[in-house]
């Protein structure tokens, strides 16, 4: 999404601004007379980040520091000379769009020169929470996030609580349907690729049949909580959750497990590549121990496997992993392997047609060969679905 500035060739005539007087060592002020690109010879008058820069002119030898906007960037003195600094547009956002370039002598003289830095265009990468619930904070996640003005729920702007350079937080609007979310920024705007409350790709949602007789699974004990009964806020009707105390050491429990039995999802044909496996979790309680297995059946008998353990990272695993309420996790369908019993199949092998999956299997495991009993386990899980990426 980049703009293509470097080829195009700009013949200018800049002027350099003496903003404060020359030292009575009376060391000449720096005088700026070309602006290029490194790879070629053409003069600019704008750069996009990380593009590193050629400044040209004559007593440059004295320049300790440029000024991007109001960023500041401290050049290498290997690449300073009386007539050239070459340096890279820093990946930082101004606090305030002044178009210039500024040079910083060691004597504190300052000189101008406009310039332009081209902003990028936010990039989303992920909601919080895709099921949020109206009126409760929520979070764009992404970057470039720069001076952020507008975050739209399709076509309804949401009101802007804070914003970083990596999220966006807001209050989700009220009557929010199947949509997309907008973020406008310095750097223009861009529309997500996911939509809020998706209906697409429905796997399991406890409300919606997943069996040939009408019931939400098949078979397995894990609890289904109704909204009139939860003590969780509610997203999307019905949930699964495991509540807990002293989790035994076993792969197996069958109050840990939801699962159908041999169901037509209706999934049009596609492979794995463009998709996400997505669910909803809220992880109410530290969690380091333990996982799910999520285990996807085709038709024809092959079965697909992937363990979800968050928490095990260097972020969370002494810690334990809890998240801010509901939290959509994407797990590249690709992450799914084949397996012939619990063993993977080699070499790897992957879903091919997501239209033939008729099974969905989620069991908690606490069967690593150094587990111990789990004091206590609080993890709810909604919304399972197939989506593009």
């Amino acid at each position: 999404m980049k703009r293509n500035i470097v080829n195009v060739i700009v013949t200018v005539c800049i002027a350099a601004t003496v903003l404060l007087s020359c030292e009575e060592n009376e060391v000449a002020s720096p005088v700026v007379t070309n602006i290029r690109v490194i790879e070629k010879d053409s003069t600019i008058t704008g750069a996009e980040f990380n593009q590193t820069i050629a400044i040209q002119g004559s007593n440059l030898g004295s320049v300790r520091a440029v000024m991007f906007n109001d960023v500041t960037v401290i050049p290498s003195p290997v690449y300073v000379t009386d007539n050239n600094i070459i340096i890279a547009v820093p990946d930082a956002a101004p606090k305030e769009v002044t178009n210039k370039i500024t040079l910083v002598t060691a004597s504190g003289e300052q000189v101008s020169i406009d310039f332009n830095v081209v902003l990028p265009p936010p990039e989303i990468t992920a909601l919080y929470n895709e099921f949020g619930i109206p009126g409760e904070e929520n979070k764009v996640l992404g970057s470039y996030f720069f001076l952020i003005t507008k975050v739209l729920v399709g076509s309804t702007e949401a009101e802007i609580v804070s914003f970083t350079d990596s999220e966006v937080t807001f209050v989700m609007p009220q009557d929010v349907t199947t949509s997309t979310v907008t973020v406008v920024g310095a750097g223009g705007e861009t529309t997500s690729t996911f939509r809020t409350h998706e209906t697409d790709g429905r796997l399991i949602n406890f409300d919606i049949p997943a069996t040939g007789w009408g019931s939400d699974v098949c078979w397995g004990d894990a609890e289904r909580i109704d909204p009139d009964n939860s003590e969780l806020p509610v997203i999307s009707g019905r949930y699964s959750r495991i509540k807990q105390t002293d989790l035994p050491a076993t792969g197996y429990n069958g109050s840990w497990v939801i699962s159908t039995c041999y169901f037509d999802f209706g999934l049009p044909a596609a492979s794995h590549e463009d998709k996400y496996f997505k669910m909803e979790v809220n992880v109410v309680e530290s969690w380091k121990a333990g996982y799910y297995v999520i285990d996807i059946g085709i038709d024809g008998g092959d079965h697909f496997k992937y363990k979800f353990k968050p928490w095990d990272t260097d972020t969370y695993r002494t810690t334990g992993l809890k998240t801010e309420g509901w939290k959509t996790f994407y797990i590249p369908l690709s992450d799914f392997y084949k397996y012939n019993g619990d063993t993977q199949a080699d070499p790897i092998v992957r879903i091919s047609d997501i239209s033939k999956i008729r099974d969905v299997r989620v069991d908690f495991s606490n069967g690593a060969e150094d587990a111990t009993v789990i004091a206590s386990h609080y993890v709810a899980l909604d919304n399972l679905r197939i989506v593009d990426k």
